[in-house]
């Protein structure tokens, strides 16, 4: 009897212990859907949260945050005189049996060199007002629109106007460039202007995510000049006031600032006082890369160091992208593609790198058959069968790395 008193005690005991453990888990229940979204932890005052609690906060809070964006670069690409004397648009009209004018086979070698470069640039030596006159070679140039056409087929992204030879056919033949240019959204168009106002709009070309800003520069128009009345608008290497403005008012919408710049002596490797002055003075307002021409042959290539101690490239002159002239030193050039670099954790671009690639205007006979052979494909074969040679009898592969290793430092040759 006694022994059955002692089991049902036992009973009665689990009972009320399941009981009150059961009744236990339903109110920790109620307390947690209670603090659900409140931040609680239920917890009494003093009593720190399980680690596993702190463990789960941690990885919300990560999952929230945002990545950080690696660096970025892009690929500025820039070239010399595209300077076409009449041989070369005649050549380019006998192509299509006088129906028209075809350039592509001037530029067919390095036409991927362009495309592949994120951003290219070019001086377009002469006027593209094809509409209201006929083509015409030196002194007093003018092409074809069909150039254009190429130009943009080639996949060049900014078209610089500013030069020696913008005013060639007066105003009517800069408005009537102008006019083409307009036709052609997809290039932007620096160095010619229709207004002040046209003057004041800074041309941006954005790229993965860096805005490059551009702005086009001439020493001279030789000796020829808008009328008093004009509304058209050039930069003169003299306006240095104006430039300072332009300059800064294209870093402060931008990360890079292109200055495509005509300047200089022709036909010499010396550089002159106000080129060396002026581009140091425009790498310290703020320019970030200086594509020189108007000399002609391949001038200096260096980088300069704006007073926070910013590197800067500038090369004071390209030389001819393409020509008929008659010197071996006007067949000598370069294709310099230099990469810029933004570092989105400190909102800065800095130049990185560059190559700089030497190419070879080429033609036989009379002039026969103009184009651009990089020197990497150009033989001593070819150069002995170049038409040059009957005013430059010593132009040979010898001649033309004479040239570019005493104006291009070893260290930014492309070898390819």
């Amino acid at each position: 009897m006694k022994k059955d008193q002692n089991n049902l005690s036992r009973i009665v005991f689990r009972v009320c212990l399941a009981v009150v453990l059961a009744g236990a888990c339903v109110a920790s229940m109620v307390l947690f859907l209670q603090n659900q979204g409140t931040g609680k932890t239920g917890l009494p005052s003093g009593v720190s949260a399980p680690l596993h609690a702190a463990a789960s906060s941690e990885a919300v809070s990560k999952a929230e945050s945002k990545p950080v964006q690696k660096p970025v670069s892009i690929t500025i690409l820039g070239v010399g005189d595209d300077l076409i004397h009449d041989v070369i648009y005649k050549q380019a009209q006998s192509r299509t049996g006088g129906k028209g004018f075809d350039f592509s086979p001037v530029y067919t070698r390095i036409a991927a060199d362009i495309k592949n470069a994120d951003i290219s640039v070019i001086n377009q030596e002469t006027p593209i007002a094809g509409k209201i006159a006929p083509p015409s070679g030196y002194p007093r140039f003018n092409s074809p629109t069909e150039l254009g056409d190429e130009l943009v087929n080639l996949g060049f992204d900014v078209i610089n106007h500013a030069n020696n030879h913008v005013l060639d056919k007066n105003e009517a033949g800069l408005a009537a460039t102008l006019d083409y240019w307009a036709t052609k959204p997809s290039v932007k168009v620096v160095g010619a202007y229709r207004d002040e106002e046209d003057l004041q709009n800074i041309r941006i070309v954005e790229s993965k995510g860096i805005k490059t800003a551009h702005i086009g520069i001439t020493e001279m128009t030789n000796g020829l000049y808008l009328p008093k009345n004009s509304k058209y608008r050039l930069i003169y290497a003299n306006e240095t006031e104006l430039i300072e403005k332009l300059i800064k008012k294209a870093k402060s919408m931008a990360d890079v600032v292109v200055i495509s710049v005509h300047w200089g002596n022709e036909n010499t490797y010396t550089l002159s006082d106000k080129q060396k002055t002026l581009a140091q003075n425009m790498v310290d307002w703020g320019a970030d890369i200086i594509f020189g021409n108007h000399p002609h042959v391949l001038q200096k290539l260096t980088v300069l160091t704006r007073k926070d101690g910013t590197k800067c490239p500038v090369i004071f002159a390209f030389g001819n992208l393409v020509s008929a002239q008659q010197s071996g030193d006007n067949m000598v050039s370069g294709i310099l593609t230099v990469t810029m670099t933004k570092d989105f954790t400190t909102d800065k671009t800095t130049f990185t790198d560059m190559k700089f690639k030497p190419i070879v205007t080429h033609y036989g006979k009379g002039c026969a058959g103009i184009t651009i052979y990089p020197l990497s494909q150009y033989t001593d074969a070819l150069a002995a069968v170049h038409g040059v040679k009957r005013y430059t009898p010593a132009f040979s592969l010898k001649y033309i790395n004479n040239i570019v290793s005493q104006s291009i430092p070893k260290e930014y040759l492309q070898k390819d």
